[in-house]
């Protein structure tokens, strides 16, 4: 089923991720190539601030009329946007949603008129920026009941963002503990040094996004590590939720979430040294508790989409 088009996500990517199920509501900023000459005249009368630069903004722009509210995503905002939203539509309420951490080369949330419409997924930010929380969400679409196969087959994909040394060692451990792990990490470092010595996980090959979710299906157990400083969920809590499969985790603040259950999620502890062989162990042999429909529901497009 179709999700009511009362809603448009402005995301800088949607084919990196499962958006593209959510058709004919999600957009890219631009109608041209962000590798094009295009793109750079763009960038030109951006820096400028000239009005005409909403001639370069996407298909979007032809369903503003019938919209009810349109959440920007951190990456795809570009300044004016709310402007030129409400003077197309008055009433549609517009959103800022940042679902990766702040830093210094994205502080988005200056550049936003309202002020109080904009909101992060890291409680973190949130109290730094003076910010309202709302969490990331997932579709039901993906849902897949919990079978027993592949039980101690681990998996992770994911940019390096500092943690590639951390995962190579990790990796090296839970091997010992007896799980079958399959960890890649792409990374941007040329370093023959580095690459070397993290031989063993880094790939220069991305995964289109139903290929990635063939691979979780190929496993038991996902992966779950934030990157320094981020103490916000990762889409791959979601994907173990939506998924039906266990998650290892370093994210402390997974054990305040209402769909925290010892038997499907594993906290590490902080030091490395500190992984227990044993404590492995007993949590995959522990049997998987199925997520109740509560919390489908609540982590759903469909309700998230109504918490702004």
């Amino acid at each position: 089923m179709l999700p009511d088009k009362d809603t448009l996500l402005i995301f800088q990517k949607p084919e990196y991720y499962f958006f593209p199920d959510l058709k004919g509501i999600v957009f890219p900023p631009f109608c041209i190539s962000e590798r094009s000459f295009w793109y750079l005249i763009y960038k030109f009368l951006y820096i400028l601030r000239l009005p005409c630069c909403s001639l370069f903004w996407g298909e979007w722009k032809k369903h503003l009329k019938k919209a009810k509210q349109v959440i920007i995503f951190d990456y795809g905002y570009q300044a004016g946007m709310e402007t030129y939203i409400h003077k197309i539509n008055p009433s549609c309420k517009v959103s800022l949603f940042f679902w990766n951490i702040i830093t210094p080369k994205t502080k988005n949330h200056i550049l936003f008129t309202k002020k109080d419409a904009i909101y992060s997924t890291d409680k973190d930010c949130c109290r730094k920026y003076h910010l309202k929380y709302h969490h990331i969400f997932y579709t039901k679409s993906y849902y897949t009941p919990y079978t027993p196969e592949h039980l101690n087959r681990l998996f992770f994909l994911g940019a390096d963002k500092g943690r590639a040394t951390y995962l190579g060692q990790l990796k090296g451990i839970l091997e010992q503990c007896g799980l079958e792990c399959d960890i890649r990490v792409i990374t941007p470092v040329k370093n023959l040094t580095y690459r070397k010595s993290l031989s063993g996980i880094l790939t220069d090959r991305t995964l289109a996004y139903p290929e990635y979710c063939d691979e979780i299906r190929r496993c038991g157990i996902l992966l779950d590590i934030n990157q320094e400083g981020q103490v916000a969920l990762t889409m791959r809590v979601l994907e173990a939720i939506y998924f039906s499969k266990k998650l290892i985790t370093n994210n402390a603040d997974i054990l305040h979430y209402d769909f925290y259950e010892e038997n499907n999620i594993y906290l590490l502890p902080g030091e490395l040294s500190k992984i227990s062989a044993s404590e492995i162990q007993s949590f995959l042999e522990k049997p998987f508790i199925p997520y109740g429909q509560d919390i489908l529901d609540r982590y759903d497009f469909e309700h998230w989409k109504t918490q702004f």
